[in-house]
């Protein structure tokens, strides 16, 4: 039997008064946006609108003055607007909430609270947000205050000229612990310059580990472990434009390109993966990447800094304001090979922010947690230098509930600061430890479908602090565990095998090892108690359809309503919603919500409800185990998102359908053929199951047309061994020994008597291998 293997997308600005967390990047593509004109902004205000089209993003970024989301596209945009441009909004048939009802006076506000926390008399260093000169200040007074412990030096100069100021935090020398060979880590801030929040936070760190240090035993220890290079401000030309009036919004460095302030945004500059996803070509937009990787002084002076210091462990780039980890990659919405580890790192640093003030930081890969970007700081750290590079995005709202954005009150300094202190020195936590995980998200469920070893893998973060390499640990069907020794395949990778198999068994696995001291660990953590668990599968074509004969589909259900656009099997007519062909390459006929064309593409259109159902399917082979199903079809629609096609499944003809898919957005015409592709669940596949295809128009009179064609059905699982007395032939002799199984010989239980997986031992287990035999 022929077998084939399984087959196996920004952050959202959080704007002053209400927070957008996109935690799954799925647009299709990201527009650019315009960097905003100088304020003052009188009588501008911010808007959400939720936009469908790309047309409608064009013209409602063509008519804003700015968007206040750092990626723009489908779904809801956050507008600064004038009257005039929210009416011509309103125009274009969106329907604009007002968010920032005055953008000025929010501005203004902010303004106000600096500076009254500045006149307080008793007013100290983190009441309130400082500019470059007290930041660089501050730095100088812990270098004077504590030379034991700090010492202030310069990274680099910006475009302007100003000074890149990086401060070292470690403890003096001590016996057999020199300040030579300890650990560092790296902490930066401010890349984006209206980003208030993060220099200070930056800065807080700074501040406890210099000033606890002596008084409170955990930082002691921190500093006497480890060195801290913090760098408050990456962006200085940036920061300072900020606080210049008009320009708070200001985003990126102040490169002059062709005569005019445009800027680069320094975390779109990084050597590695420079120019991919996520950064912009034109320099006029928010995520401009640069001429060239490294072309921006801020990004080299980074770089010069990081590979300066070998003993570099771990980084965090800190950005406001999503409260979000992010860990690699950004660029690539593939796995890192450290995964696992990084997954583990993610969540315990997201876990020690909420212990502090109970904000919850969502973590994970910063392509899929907050939006692609490429030439990012958090990529070159991990994919480049080779630290563990993670990224913090910090607090948007207060932990009572209101919503500002960039604009944090003074009154939310420290307890932000107090809360990235924690994640920080989580991460600290892990440095010098050996760190074991799965080198991608879900550990291999699926063995190699034609007996061949299956390859898995381990992540190990420090692995010379181990005893030995991993040992994989597996087991067939329940049977001892084997051990067997790993490979290392790069710096933190190891690759062992899992034994190949031909029929239906699992193999179960687990990666031990141990350090010089004794301690053991896991990878599931539970070992032998949880392991992981994988089996072989093939895929068998259940059902396959071109429409070009009538195979028994059914039209109509139940609950239909269609006066027009009854679906029907035909040659389709071109319409404006309706292509002019189907699209198996040598056929002709497709299953289409009424192929005549009409006057125009309104004619025949859906009116009211029509359904679309398959014949019985059987997918439930006797001599294969079914683990799940493949569905597969082409489509085109011009529909609304309130006019879905919705995709169902059940198990027989009295059973209750299931909704596989329904679509949730417009598709604009003209139409184009699109593959889908579902997975259906075990409990729906019987020898009956039954797909249904229904579409409406929801009394919207809009234009609904729908065209499937070339349906597939997969079913995926292993092979049943059948030879049940073990002499290679398969026969009644096989019969014979499961009868007697059944009877309870012991002669005859190498395999299990229940075939047909029911629970039971009986005589329907006789009737399945009779038929699996017969070649069902």
């Amino acid at each position: 039997m022929q077998r084939r293997r399984a087959r196996a997308k920004g952050c959202l600005m959080r704007i002053a008064l209400k927070v957008v967390a996109v935690l799954a990047a799925a647009c299709s593509s990201v527009m650019a946006q315009k960097t905003p004109p100088p304020g003052p902004y009188i009588g501008h205000k911010v808007v959400r609108v939720n936009v469908g089209s790309r047309e409608q993003l064009d013209q409602a970024l063509e008519i804003a003055t700015t968007s206040w989301n750092c990626e723009v596209g489908h779904g809801p945009l956050d507008l600064q607007v004038t009257d005039e441009q929210l009416a011509a909004l309103r125009k274009l048939g969106l329907a604009p909430v007002v968010i920032v009802p005055d953008v000025q006076a929010a501005f203004d506000r902010e303004r106000a609270e600096i500076e009254a926390a500045r006149a307080a008399a008793d007013a100290t260093w983190f009441s309130t947000f400082r500019t470059l000169s007290e930041i660089n200040a501050r730095l100088d007074h812990y270098a004077t205050n504590y030379p034991n412990l700090a010492t202030v030096s310069v990274a680099g100069q910006s475009i302007e000229g100003r000074d890149i100021k990086v401060i070292s935090i470690t403890g003096p020398d001590l016996p057999g612990n020199p300040q030579s060979t300890r650990p560092a880590v790296i902490f930066n801030a401010c890349q984006h310059a209206r980003e208030w929040a993060v220099p200070m936070t930056a800065m807080w760190i700074a501040d406890r580990l210099v000033e606890g240090y002596g008084t409170d035993p955990r930082l002691t220890d921190y500093v006497n472990r480890l060195e801290f290079l913090i760098v408050p401000v990456v962006n200085p030309d940036g920061y300072e434009l900020s606080w210049t009036p008009n320009y708070r919004m200001w985003r990126k460095n102040t490169r002059v390109i062709n005569g005019v302030r445009m800027g680069v945004d320094n975390n779109r500059n990084w050597g590695y993966q420079w120019g991919g996803e996520g950064a912009s070509t034109f320099p006029s937009d928010e995520t401009y990447r640069g001429a060239a990787p490294w072309s921006e002084p801020e990004n080299q002076a980074m770089r010069d800094l990081v590979t300066a210091n070998p003993r570099l462990r771990a980084h965090i780039d800190f950005h406001s304001a999503a409260e979000l980890v992010l860990t690699p990659w950004g660029y690539t919405a593939q796995s890192h090979p450290m995964a696992g580890v990084y997954a583990f790192v993610g969540t315990a640093m997201s876990d020690a922010i909420y212990a502090v003030h109970q904000m919850r930081y969502a973590a994970g890969p910063g392509y899929s947690t907050i939006y692609p970007f490429s030439g990012g700081a958090l990529d070159w750290t991990a994919g480049e230098a080779g630290l563990l590079g993670t990224s913090i995005e910090v607090r948007g709202h207060s932990s009572t509930g209101g919503y500002y954005s960039f604009q944090m009150p003074v009154g939310e300094i420290v307890p932000n600061a107090e809360e990235s202190f924690e994640g920080a020195m989580r991460l600290c936590d892990v440095v010098s430890i050996p760190l074991m995980g799965t080198s991608e998200p879900a550990p291999p469920t699926v063995l190699d479908p034609d007996g061949n070893p299956t390859e898995v893998s381990v992540a190990v973060w420090n692995p010379d602090l181990l005893a030995g390499p991993p040992v994989l640990w597996t087991r067939l069907d329940g049977a001892g565990w084997v051990p067997s020794t790993t490979s290392q395949v790069s710096s933190n990778v190891f690759h062992g095998y899992l034994p190949g198999v031909v029929y239906c068994q699992a193999a179960e696995y687990y990666f031990e090892a141990a350090t010089p001291s004794g301690e053991t660990l896991r990878v599931p953590a539970a070992g032998p108690n949880v392991p992981f668990r994988a089996m072989p599968a093939w895929s068998r074509l259940a059902f396959a359809d071109d429409m070009e004969q009538d195979a028994g589909w059914i039209v109509g259900a139940p609950g239909d309503s269609a006066t027009s656009g009854i679906w029907s099997r035909c040659d389709p007519e071109m319409t404006t919603a309706q292509p002019g062909d189907d699209h198996t390459e040598s056929g002709t006929l497709a299953w289409v919500t009424d192929c005549r064309a009409g006057a125009n593409a309104n004619t025949y259109d859906v009116d009211g409800r029509t359904s679309l159902i398959t014949p019985p399917i059987s997918t439930r082979p006797y001599s294969f185990q079914v683990a799940s199903a493949r569905l597969s079809f082409w489509y085109t629609l011009v529909v609304t998102s309130s006019d879905p096609l919705t995709v169902q499944v059940r198990g027989s003809p009295s059973a209750a359908w299931t909704t596989l898919w329904a679509t949730t957005s417009s598709y604009a015409a003209p139409p184009v053929w699109r593959a889908r592709e579902l997975t259906v669940a075990a409990a729906s596949l019987t020898d009956r199951t039954q797909f249904r295809f229904f579409i409406a128009d929801n009394g919207n009179d809009s234009t609904v047309e729908a065209v499937i064609d070339d349906v597939e059905l997969e079913i995926i699982g292993c092979e049943r061994d059948i030879d049940y007395n073990g002499d290679g032939a398969i026969n009644g002799y096989d019969l014979e020994c499961l009868a007697q199984a059944i009877a309870g010989d012991p002669a005859c239980s190498r395999l299990n008597p229940d075939f047909n997986g029911d629970g039971n031992v009986n005589i329907y287990d006789l009737r399945y291998l009779e038929l699996a035999i017969a070649g069902g």
